[in-house]
């Protein structure tokens, strides 16, 4: 039985090849004239209502959508042309770089540094800075944008928080004593000069 069935499949596909070629028959397709009412019939006027418009195409721009000879020959989609991409040179590369900081007077009449560009690449810059200015750095975490240096004050060394933080219009480095308390004011000049001496001119 299982036999007779793998016949039966093998012969039907076989005679799907026999089958004549029709996907062009839509070319042979006769003109319908348009309809005519009787004498005294009337009704609305009537409009074609997939109206084919006269478009002449340039010879280079016809689809090509047939293919084979004789009675092989059938309807082939025609493939689309390839994505033309246009070449650039000497393009700009975008580029964010930081500007220079500036020491500034905060809400509370205390120096900050501020400066305007991309957060990390400040980030990059202030430790690049720190190392210059032999500043030593204990700890860091830029989740938090906070590098803990060591200052020494009086000849003794000090652990402080220098906080980088980004604000609406520019970004803000800070100096802290602790998550709560800023540093005294001149030291936080202080350290700001230093770090304006060793940063980059961008």
């Amino acid at each position: 039985m299982r036999n007779f069935l793998v016949a039966g499949i093998v012969l039907t596909l076989g005679a799907c090849s026999l089958l004549p070629e029709t996907s062009l028959d839509y070319q042979k397709s006769p003109m319908l004239a348009p309809l005519v009412l009787t004498e005294g019939q009337t009704t609305r006027p009537i409009q074609p209502l997939f109206a084919i418009p006269d478009v002449t195409t340039p010879a280079e721009n016809v689809a090509v959508v047939t293919e084979g000879k004789g009675r092989k020959q059938h309807f082939a989609a025609p493939l689309p042309k390839p994505l033309a991409i246009a070449e650039v040179k000497n393009a700009a590369p975008i580029k964010d770089s930081p500007l220079k900081p500036i020491i500034v007077k905060d809400g509370n009449n205390h120096p900050v540094l501020q400066t305007a560009g991309d957060i990390r690449l400040i980030w990059d810059d202030l430790e690049r800075v720190l190392t210059k200015a032999n500043i030593k750095i204990s700890d860091r975490n830029q989740s938090l944008g906070l590098y803990f240096v060591e200052l020494s004050e009086k000849s003794v060394k000090q652990l402080y928080q220098l906080k980088l933080t980004r604000t609406s219009n520019d970004n803000v480095i800070s100096l802290q004593k602790d998550d709560d308390t800023l540093a005294d004011a001149v030291v936080s000049q202080r350290l700001f000069e230093t770090l304006l001496t060793h940063w980059p001119n961008n």
